[in-house]
Order: structure tokens, then C-alpha cells, then sequence
């Protein structure tokens, strides 16, 4: 079975040959550890890490567009960025800290605009679309992780309370720009549209489900309409405890959900239970501790769980809870994707666990 063929048949509630696999991101670090050569080609080096790992999927963004500057550096040397809206932030290489935010009085909101798409191009999608046999995932922003960071958490809730109708103009100016994307990404070959929208955190959603109602769903529901009718299928990334959130995703019409963070309480057994004839999950792989300071054999046992209680029925895609990122070992990342392709293939059967 094609690769493409394998993640649709997830995606619509089948079983296709295989559980179908891959990740949002690798970086390139430890793409350059599993293959054994620096990074030269990025292309062709993470086209050699994925057929290695025996992926199914990539993950791509928008190139081009206004470009983000460095400003200067902290006195512990690392980088501070300015980004085309004036918000500026510290990048440690783990963690982003907001210095300043564009918007951070009601003229601010007044006066936002996004930039214009065609400032933008998706090449890449293009080309992994047309020289690869990978499943084409192609990532745009959501209603609230695309918006807060304008403004930052503290902002953004002093928004809904005081100036709710500044708050959504910007929204929907967010809004008609992701569209736009959307549009983009569906011309130049992307097979899945993902859209990234960080709607939890461990404990539960950001904010209200009063506000989620009106600030976030309706516009997550539009652009996946949008991807509907350009014929392609829908997934949502959001990290995070989202048990609270299920329903209103579903009824949202997302065809798939990633990333499922055990370590935010996420049940996925459960969840598959309540949700899995409605939307296909994806993801589940523990990155707190599993993957980065676990061994290969925790590793395994637990893939071969996932595979004998998730996979059954279809509806699954195997994937880390994010990115396969630079912390973890190159044989932990090995002893998970070599595991699913031995233990992944359906039928299965609890005796996989073993």
C-alpha cells in the first residue's frame, strides 16, 4: 500500500496494510545522529532519516514572508529576535520568552493587519508532493496559538474582559489569512492539512469554554470546512490535557487529532473508546520521560502497547506527543520506529504486547 493511501485510510476510520507513522518535525540534530552525516542537503537528509525510521508522513510550513531579525543577544549570549509585527522574544534553543508583544494597548488591535500570503510560498510542499512518495502534511495556525502570542497570555485575557470586539478583529484578520494559506497549501500538493492550535495546557484548556465557543471554535470549524472542500482531510496538533475538549473538536469536523500528551493525563485508550469511530488519533509517545531518558526497551514495550490497544479497528497514526526532538537518544528513536513496523501490521492482536 502507498504511503498517502496508508494515512487516508487511518484518517477515514479504516484499517489500511500498516499502522501508518511519522512526525510534525525532526530536528537535525539527531536526524544527523541516526544517519551517521551532518546535514548538508536538508532535503535529502530528512528524505534519508524517514525512509530509515520507515515513515509514512512529513510535515511542512510556510517559506518566505517577512523576515525575522536578530536584535541583539542576552548577556548569557543567546539570540533575541524581532519578528515583522514588532514582537520580540529570547530563543534558548528550548524555550521562547516573550521580551515584547505588538499588541499591547487597544490601537495595537486597532491597527493589526497580517501580511499578505502572497508574501509567501509553499515550494516545499511542492516538492515533497512531487519528488517523494510521503504523505504530505502541510501546517497552518489555528484561532488561538496564531493570536495570544501577539499579546501574550496575560494580554490576551485582559482582551476577552475588556475589549472582546478589538480581540476579534484580530482573529479574524488571523482568520482570513490561515485561509489563504489553506488555499496555498492545496495548490502546491499538500495531502493533509494540519492545523496547530495549542488549545490546552496539563490541567485542562487555556481559557473558558464560554470563550472557546466564541473566540476559537467557529474559526477552527471554518477552516476546516475550507479543507473539506478542497478535498483534502483535516488534523488538528494541540498539546496539552484535551479530554475537556473532545467534543467540540469532533463536532468541529477534524478527520484527526495529534499528539494526545500522556503526561498531561491524556487516556488515549479511553479516548479511543468514547471517539475512535469519529476521529482518527495520533501520537501518545511520551517525550517527558519515554523517549528522552528512557532505554530502547521501555520504548518498545511501550509501542507494542500502543499497537495492541490503540491500533485495533484503525484509526491510528503513530507519533510522538510533538517533534521527535533533539533530546532523545538516536536509539530510543530507532527502538520506536523499527518496533511499529515490526508489531504494526494489521490484523492485530493483543498477543503483540508480548
Amino acid at each position: 500500500m502507498e504511503k498517502v493511501e496508508r494515512v487516508y485510510r487511518a484518517l477515514g476510520l479504516e484499517e489500511p496494510d500498516k499502522v501508518p507513522k511519522g512526525e510534525l518535525q525532526i530536528h537535525d540534530e539527531l536526524v544527523s545522529a541516526i544517519i551517521g552525516e551532518p546535514v548538508k542537503d536538508w532535503f535529502k537528509a530528512h528524505v534519508k532519516v524517514r525512509k530509515m525510521l520507515k515513515m509514512d508522513l512529513v510535515n511542512l510550513g510556510l517559506e518566505g514572508g517577512p523576515k525575522t531579525e536578530i536584535v541583539g543577544r542576552t548577556k548569557d549570549g543567546y539570540p533575541i529576535y524581532r519578528d515583522c509585527f514588532g514582537n520580540e522574544w529570547v530563543d534558548s534553543g528550548k524555550t521562547r520568552t516573550y521580551i515584547r508583544h505588538c499588541l499591547s494597548c487597544p490601537e495595537d488591535f486597532r491597527d493589526f493587519k497580517m501580511p499578505e500570503a502572497s508574501l509567501y510560498n509553499a515550494e516545499n510542499v511542492r516538492l515533497w508532493s512531487s519528488r517523494t512518495d510521503f504523505c504530505v502534511f502541510a501546517q497552518v495556525g489555528g484561532a488561538f496559538d496564531s493570536v495570544y502570542p501577539l499579546m501574550g497570555l496575560t494580554g490576551y485575557f485582559r482582551a476577552l474582559y475588556q475589549y472582546p470586539n478589538l480581540l476579534k478583529k484580530v482573529v479574524e484578520e488571523v482568520y482570513r489569512f490561515e485561509l489563504e494559506v489553506i488555499k496555498l497549501f492545496a495548490e502546491n500538493g499538500a495531502h493533509v492539512i494540519l492545523i496547530g492550535d495549542d488549545l490546552a495546557y496539563d490541567k485542562g484548556p487555556f481559557i473558558p469554554p464560554r470563550f472557546m465557543m466564541e473566540f476559537v471554535f467557529p474559526y477552527l470549524a471554518g477552516e476546516v470546512s475550507l479543507i473539506h472542500k478542497l478535498g483534502l482531510p483535516a488534523v488538528l496538533h494541540s498539546d496539552g490535557n484535551v479530554t475537556m475538549l473532545m467534543e467540540d473538536i469532533v463536532k468541529n469536523g477534524f478527520d484527526g487529532l495529534q499528539s494526545l500528551q500522556p503526561n498531561a493525563s491524556v487516556d488515549i485508550v479511553a479516548i479511543k473508546k468514547i471517539w475512535g469511530d469519529r476521529i482518527c488519533l495520533m501520537g501518545n509517545l511520551d517525550l517527558d520521560y519515554l523517549l528522552t531518558l528512557g532505554n530502547p526497551r521501555e520504548v518498545e514495550a511501550e509501542v507494542k502497547r500502543l499497537i495492541s490497544e490503540v491500533a485495533p479497528g484503525g484509526g491510528f497514526i503513530l507519533s510522538t506527543t510533538n517533534v521527535l526532538t533533539r533530546y532523545v537518544p538516536p536509539e530510543n528513536a530507532l527502538a520506536m520506529y523499527l518496533t511499529a513496523e515490526k508489531y504494526g501490521k494489521y490484523p492485530i492482536r493483543a498477543e503483540n504486547r508480548s
